[in-house]
């Protein structure tokens, strides 16, 4: 987390929506929430991107990524 935000760091290069597709597999895993059920809504071709995650509460989602970050040394 930075400033309020997520911060998630891909090495796959952004060309045909490819580093957007490893944003979604990632926060997937991470969330065990399903691709089909997240979605970029704006900055598709920005580094700030806004993300809708669907099927789970805000409460739970914060929860598990408060997991996530503690976890990664």
């Amino acid at each position: 987390m930075e400033e309020g935000r997520l911060k998630i760091k891909v090495t796959v290069p952004p060309e045909g929506g490819k580093a957007n597709q490893k944003v979604v597999e990632l926060l997937s895993k991470a969330l065990k929430v399903p691709k089909s059920n997240i979605e970029i809504v704006r900055g598709e071709t920005s580094r700030i991107k806004l993300v809708r995650i669907e099927g789970t509460s805000l409460a739970t989602l914060q929860e598990k990524l408060r997991v996530e970050v503690a976890e990664v040394p």
